[in-house]
């Protein structure tokens, strides 16, 4: 079979400049697949795994998204890019969606809202929704509908043999268990996913605060009170960063770190929302409130563009994860000595506080199997080329700060390269022995491509 963009070999003309564009990381990893091939139908994703198999090449894909570690550069590879693949059929009275993996998050919250629905798509706009939903899937409002994965139906797979199969909780429901949260180690292509919709809230507020250093013991012992009885509708979250020139207001210099809480209301009416927010305006917050970030309004469009102002495109990147269960003030107190430490001012760390309430979605058989009561991702960030080395080495030494908080690993953020360990740190111990068992059953001879750093 032809492709329609044909297939790109390393040495090629036009091969470096692919290999760059499919990865959203200026930070480019010195790892090359020997094919890159860009599916624009079903038929040629087939086509292209059973080119794999007789080449006698391992297969990666990767459908558009952040990947920091750049998880489908593989040396000696067939690279498979199903960022094409990005169709979306909605059923507005069924409130299901069949979606490709190449969408992406803002792609479809736009296309839901016309329909009143929504999902617990990704906190970044561009990601596209294959490898999201694969890792899990932390989202919008997921402490009313929990992880993405957990919303998945079935999903549409090539198998290593080259056969298309739906994996649902009666066929194939190993496939389906794995799909849910196995990320860059799944063993089989993913083309399309079936999942529930919901209605979606039809008001979102939001309220930050902004406090010096210097003041958080203050602030951990006000989001330990607040996690005590955190309503899954809020949506708390903290970042460690740089001060922006508007906080001045508060007597904030521009540059000195800080940590900004941030709280996200998602409700039926305004009202809902006010009684939500209302009490975080007291105490230490009313010290920290910043009144031009007071109750606004934020539909899902503006959300994502908070996010985007301090992961800009065309940037250096490194990131990693861990998931935390003690108690804030050691965690906030690791986390602000980084942040002090930091060689670039870009740098930061986001921590998200999981609610007191379970999700109203029950949750579904998923190698997705490790959370905790925080979550907390390290990004450096940086333009200077010369300075990767460094910014490196700070994101690795604060992680081996934070080793005695942790409690596991997030595979769609770890640094699988950088520590391969990750891998299995992201899974309960009867998930990843699950996982590698399945491994052997549904890929023996091992066409797919698995953890970055693992054989």
């Amino acid at each position: 079979m032809t492709f329609r963009e044909g297939i790109v070999r390393r040495g090629a003309a036009g091969y470096e400049e692919l290999r760059r564009r499919l990865i959203r990381n200026s930070l480019l990893p010195a790892r090359y697949p020997e094919v890159i091939v860009r599916a624009q139908t079903i038929d040629e994703a087939v086509a292209a795994v059973r080119l794999a198999r007789e080449l006698g090449l391992q297969l990666a894909t990767r459908s558009g998204g952040h990947s920091w570690c750049a998880a489908a550069l593989r040396d000696g590879s067939l690279l498979l890019d199903l960022s094409r693949l990005n169709d979306l059929r909605i059923d507005p009275d069924g409130r299901r969606m069949t979606v490709g993996p190449g969408l992406t998050n803002g792609g479809l919250t736009s296309a839901l809202a016309g329909h009143g629905l929504g999902f617990p798509a990704g906190h970044c706009r561009d990601v596209g929704l294959g490898g999201y939903l694969l890792t899990g899937g932390l989202g919008w409002n997921a402490g009313t509908w929990g992880p993405a994965c957990h919303s998945v139906a079935a999903v549409e797979v090539i198998t290593a043999q080259g056969d298309v199969v739906v994996a649902d909780d009666r066929h194939d429901p190993d496939l389906l268990w794995a799909a849910r949260g196995a990320g860059p180690g799944f063993f089989a292509v993913a083309t399309s996913f079936e999942a529930r919709l919901y209605e979606a809230p039809r008001f979102t507020l939001t309220s930050s605060f902004a406090f010096p250093l210097s003041a958080l013991a203050d602030v951990a012992a006000w989001v330990a009170r607040l996690a005590e009885g955190l309503d899954r509708r809020l949506e708390l979250s903290l970042a460690f960063a740089s001060a922006p020139a508007s906080l001045a207001v508060l007597d904030i210099e521009a540059g000195r770190p800080i940590v900004v809480v941030t709280a996200v209301a998602f409700a039926a009416s305004r009202e809902e929302c006010d009684s939500l927010l209302a009490p975080l305006e007291e105490g230490i917050g009313r010290r920290g409130f910043l009144d031009s970030e007071a109750r606004r309004e934020t539909p899902q469009q503006a959300l994502y563009e908070v996010i985007g102002v301090r992961l800009p495109a065309g940037g250096q990147f490194a990131a990693d994860c861990l998931w935390s269960d003690e108690e804030p003030l050691a965690v906030f107190e690791a986390l602000g000595a980084a942040l002090l430490a930091a060689p670039s001012a870009s740098s930061w760390m986001l921590v998200n506080v999981a609610s007191a309430q379970p999700p109203l979605v029950s949750p579904a058989p998923s190698a997705f199997s490790v959370s905790g009561k925080l979550y907390v991702s390290i990004y450096a960030v940086w333009d200077d080329g010369s300075a990767a080395a460094r910014n490196l080495a700070w994101l690795r030494e604060t992680m081996r700060g934070l080793e005695s908080l942790a409690a596991g690993s997030y595979v769609g953020e770890a640094d699988l390269v950088a520590r391969p360990s990750s891998a299995a740190q992201s899974f309960s111990p009867a998930a990843w022995r699950r996982l590698n068992d399945l491994r052997d059953r549904y890929d023996p001879e091992r066409l797919f491509c698995w953890y970055p750093g693992l054989a």
